[in-house]
């Protein structure tokens, strides 16, 4: 009896962050990337969003290896959490960089020895059970990353990973449509592809444009200190930055610790040249206009070197007037709001602050509309399955998909968790599979859910009230409730409502028998809902008197 191929999609769809996709054939699975999301701005306390990984857990006997397109967090940042449950060696392919980059995260989570990290290249080929695996470099706006090409018993996918395609990157690594084409001479099943910037017209800008600006701006700081803040995996725009300031005489300074790490990693593997004697450590005596800094914080992370400069908190650098500072990091959405005050900050200081769209200081790691229909013509899919994006990109991605001629059938738009099946002749869905998030807060990995999450949502738009109950053993209301307000009311300008609020909840208890703490939590939510139109959250402590 024939079997299917089935792709899973766990995470990835209908989001920016957490990629990870489940291919399964008979008694054989691999896994393509392992990524994390950031927290949006209304996920209080969360510090990344993980994809559930129940099914892998339950299925590890059969999983022949994971298999990575680049280094970014949002594709391997998951590794060490998947790690740290399964019970077996896990076998990790990569490119160089991405598993030095990798590696670094599993000594750190202390999960080193869980997995086995395999160095490939995308000139070879690779055979995990009937999984054969060949990749292709693409150009994105990290070094050594691939695309996928896989051949199964029944048809070919592509995974293009993320990619543009860009014929002048730094480095010189383009996206290699040649070696595609050459690894498809039967043609493509399916097309799992990039869909990040599916509503963005035209190519994806060069990073030419980059390096150009950045050279403008270098030469018109003259006598001026340099900051600048890039994303620390951005390593091509690292390199143009180290170039300009060897071309402008200038040293470089780093500060953030992920900058620093990865700056270490890929010189060590010949991924950034940097000229002898350039790095200089962030306390030396360098005059200003001899100086480049480079930091972290271009999405105004609290805590990011540039952000602590913009609050006066860096306990080495001190943002003055005549500073250039070159924010070179697009903003990801739902950070808009931190990265706003960080710019205000910082022009508050006196700095000459430049960030997009006032120059081009950054372009986008992904293709925009016409890169993926070259794409889409360069391989022409049985079946598209747009991935990596929000819902309105995987749409917009399908209806690209049927521009250039294929079938509105034949484009699949999933969420996760739903399997996509395949003969190779025919394709279908099947029942989903639970694909939940998974949040982290602390040292919590999977103990914070919704109920959780709904009421810090509520402690941060109306705050909170305690209310004391005394009670006799019988369970009797004894003496006055008391009620504590925490951002909600000041308790020292409202002492009316409160004593109205005590009062109508010694009635309701009296009223009500010996359910205090329900009673007592429906009174006072009534209560102040109907004196304020606010719901603070009601955390009743029943409290016996001896």
């Amino acid at each position: 009896m024939a079997k299917n191929l089935k792709m899973i999609p766990l995470g990835g769809l209908g989001e920016v962050g957490k990629n990870m996709t489940l291919l399964a054939y008979g008694r054989n699975q691999i896994i393509i990337d392992c990524g994390v999301m950031f927290p949006e701005s209304d996920m209080y306390g969360i510090d990344l969003v993980l994809p559930a990984f129940d099914y892998v857990l339950a299925n590890q006997d059969v999983l022949h290896g994971i298999v990575l397109t680049h280094g970014h967090m949002d594709h391997i940042g998951g590794l060490p959490y998947l790690l740290k449950q399964t019970r077996k060696v896990i076998p990790i392919y990569g490119t160089a960089l991405t598993l030095g980059m990798v590696g670094r995260q599993l000594e750190e989570a202390q999960v080193r020895e869980r997995a086995s990290l395999q160095v490939i290249d995308d000139t070879q080929t690779l055979q995990l059970g009937p999984f054969r695996i060949s990749p292709f470099a693409v150009a994105h706006s990290i070094p050594a990353a691939v695309g996928l090409v896989i051949d199964t018993p029944v048809g070919t996918l592509v995974h293009t990973g993320d990619y543009k395609l860009d014929e002048t990157p730094t480095g010189g690594r383009t996206t290699d449509l040649n070696r595609l084409r050459q690894l498809t001479p039967n043609g493509v099943l399916a097309l799992l592809g990039d869909s990040t910037n599916a509503d963005r017209p035209g190519r994806t800008p060069t990073e030419q444009l980059v390096a150009d600006t950045l050279d403008r701006l270098f030469a018109e700081a003259v006598g001026r200190r340099i900051i600048i803040a890039t994303f620390a995996s951005l390593l091509a725009r690292l390199q143009e930055i180290l170039s300009l300031a060897q071309k402008y005489g200038r040293k470089v300074a780093l500060t953030g610790r992920s900058l620093q790490q990865n700056v270490e990693l890929a010189r060590d593997l010949g991924y950034l040249q940097v000229p002898k004697e350039l790095l200089v450590d962030i306390d030396s005596h360098v005059p200003d206009g001899e100086l480049v800094i480079l930091a972290t914080g271009s999405q105004g992370e609290p805590r990011s070197a540039l952000n602590r400069m913009a609050q006066g908190e860096h306990k080495q650098i001190q943002v003055h007037e005549g500073d250039t500072i070159i924010v070179s990091g697009g903003t990801i959405p739902g950070n808009e709001g931190d990265v706003g005050r960080m710019l205000n900050h910082l022009f508050a200081r006196g700095a000459t602050v430049i960030y997009s769209p006032m120059a081009i200081v950054h372009v986008s790691g992904h293709g925009n509309r016409e890169d993926m229909r070259i794409m889409l013509e360069t391989v022409r899919p049985r079946f598209l399955i747009p991935v990596h994006g929000e819902m309105r990109h995987l749409h917009l991605h399908a209806r690209l998909a049927q521009e250039t001629g294929l079938d509105a059938a034949d484009v699949f738009i999933l969420q996760n968790g739903v399997p996509w099946v395949t003969n190779g002749k025919e394709a279908w869905l099947e029942e989903p599979i639970p694909a939940r998030d998974v949040y982290v807060d602390g040292s919590l990995i999977g103990e914070i859910g919704e109920r959780v999450m709904h009421d810090r949502e509520r402690l941060a738009q109306d705050g909170f009230v305690v209310v004391y109950v005394p009670v006799d053993k019988r369970q009797k209301l004894v003496g006055e409730p008391r009620i504590v307000s925490r951002g909600f009311l000041p308790m020292d300008t409202s002492h009316e409502l409160m004593t109205a609020a005590t009062a109508e909840l010694k009635r309701e208890l009296k009223r009500n028998g010996r359910n205090h703490k329900e009673t007592a939590r429906e009174t006072l939510q009534n209560f102040f809902y109907n004196k304020t139109q606010s719901r603070p959250v009601i955390l009743p402590d029943i409290v016996r008197i001896s």
